[in-house]
């Protein structure tokens, strides 16, 4: 007796009863169960500080979006619009909990495994719906600790997709195929030019097979008919020079002069004559070296001004080509700078941009991707625990007193109800004895009247009839409307 005196002189503090409004439990009959104040009032503070960081990350993911690109200052107009946001999401986080934690009832089952099945099969949907908040609250909080690495790894993007646009339009302007057409004719000049300091293969034939042979020719022929010549230039000297084939005459002036035998002129002339077909020979052969000389030159003549004519197309080629690769590089880069301006406006240290470098620092680095889940682990732990409370908790006094209320309540509605349907069928049920009992009397009268009556007037009798079931008809209907009132007043 004494402990129950101690337990109705206790009362709630103004901190446990605000945190046990916000458990959601009813505060008349949580008043009624000291035991379970503690409990609920956690239950009431967990959700209550949900609530409260929910308010700190959604008003901070709208700042974040609206606030200017100079992140060194505090933007006042983005804290106009991220203040009453966050209050706004704080609340509807809180009554998300508050309602998802008041609407979880503990079962009467006495097996604990078909009573923890049928507990957790009616918390399933709200575990979910606790985890889906979870992830949701504590991903800006994640940009905020991560902030200093988030602002390199957006940078990183920003240059990753400025590069990417370089590509891009490079491949779609064909860029790399220019700048291959020209390298390729770069190739085909320098070797264009290599080849018209050397002499082609039929020069070379000419040189190596024709010309040589016919040196070698021109060489053999020299050395032998020279020799003969010589011999035959020194034989002629001998007979010139031999007194013994000429004589001395003189005229009638004194002049001497000498007359040659027959024999030594035609000595003389027949060493002539050899030598001018040995020297024929010569010339022969040189011309014929001459007229291989020619051809080589013709051929080599032909074979440069072939190349130059490649040369000047190709460079024609090559020069056009550069135009075209100038023209097309001018274009890619203006098209490029535009991309560029637009993804460094893409690229502000804003909240999607900041969503997005989070997913890619903790999928590159496995420290960041670690402390993210724990973040996140953390926010679920928060989120989940008053249903994972009341989940593991045993049913308390103010289960069952929750239970009472609630079941004396059925049944008083469902009192009210019963009473009402009695009522309305007696009710029903005097009005078709009355109805019985009325129409039995008038109709006996009636018949009275009519073996009277019926053969003076039989309109009359019609007519009351009709008046009858009128007067009947207004009778229930008043009946009704008086009953009607009654119930309705109560």
């Amino acid at each position: 007796m004494s402990k129950k005196l101690e337990f109705k002189e206790r009362k709630l503090s103004r901190i446990q009863r605000f945190f046990i409004i916000c458990s959601g439990a009813d505060k008349s009959i949580i008043e009624e169960c000291p035991t379970e104040w503690n409990k609920y009032t956690g239950i009431g503070a967990t959700i209550f500080f949900t609530g409260l960081l929910a308010w700190l990350s959604g008003g901070y993911a709208l700042y974040t979006i609206f606030r200017n690109t100079n992140l060194d200052t505090i933007d006042s107009m983005a804290l106009l619009f991220a203040i009453p946001f966050g209050f706004l999401w704080g609340a509807v986080i809180f009554n998300l909990d508050r309602f998802i934690v008041s609407t979880f009832y503990k079962t009467k089952e006495d097996k604990f495994w078909k009573r923890l099945g049928k507990e957790f099969l009616q918390a399933s949907p709200r575990i979910l719906l606790a985890v889906i908040i979870a992830i949701t609250i504590s991903k800006p909080i994640e940009i905020k600790i991560f902030e200093s690495r988030l602002a390199e790894q957006i940078q990183r993007n920003e240059i990753a997709a400025k590069k990417s646009n370089i590509d891009d339009f490079t491949s779609i302007h064909g860029l790399a195929t220019k700048e291959e057409r020209v390298i390729n004719l770069d190739t085909v000049i320098m070797k264009l030019q290599t080849e018209l300091t050397t002499d082609p293969q039929n020069v070379k034939d000419l040189i190596n097979k024709n010309l040589a042979q016919a040196n070698a020719a021109l060489e053999r022929i020299k050395n032998v008919n020279n020799t003969k010549i010589k011999s035959n230039e020194n034989e002629r000297y001998e007979i010139w020079t031999n007194p013994n084939n000429y004589t001395i005459v003189k005229d009638s002036l004194d002049n001497e002069s000498r007359i040659y035998t027959q024999r030594a002129k035609d000595r003389r002339y027949i060493l002539y004559q050899e030598n001018q077909r040995l020297r024929k020979e010569i010339d022969d052969k040189q011309a014929e070296v001459n007229k291989i000389n020619r051809q080589i030159v013709e051929a080599r003549t032909e074979y440069m001004n072939q190349k130059r004519q490649e040369i000047s197309s190709r460079k024609q080629e090559k020069d056009s080509a550069e135009v075209r690769l100038k023209m097309s590089t001018a274009i890619a880069e203006k098209e490029a700078e535009k991309a560029n301006k637009t993804s460094e406006k893409a690229f502000t240290n804003n909240f999607i941009t900041q969503i997005e470098a989070l997913g890619d620092l903790t999928d590159n680095d496995s420290t960041m991707w670690w402390t993210s889940l724990m973040i996140t682990l953390l926010f679920l732990t928060i989120e989940l625990a008053p249903i994972l409370t009341k989940l593991i908790t045993r049913r308390g006094a103010y289960d069952e007193m929750l239970d009472r209320v609630e079941y004396e309540n059925m049944v008083e509605q469902q009192s009210i109800i019963s009473q009402i349907n009695s009522e309305i069928n007696e009710h029903l049920r005097r009005a078709e004895e009355a109805a019985t009992l009325s129409g039995d009397v008038m109709i006996e009268k009636q018949k009275n009247k009519l073996d009277t009556e019926l053969k003076v007037n039989d309109t009359i009798l019609k007519k009351i009839a009709e008046y009858q079931q009128e007067l009947a008809l207004l009778a229930i209907e008043k009946w009704y409307q008086e009953n009607k009132t009654k119930i309705e007043t109560k």
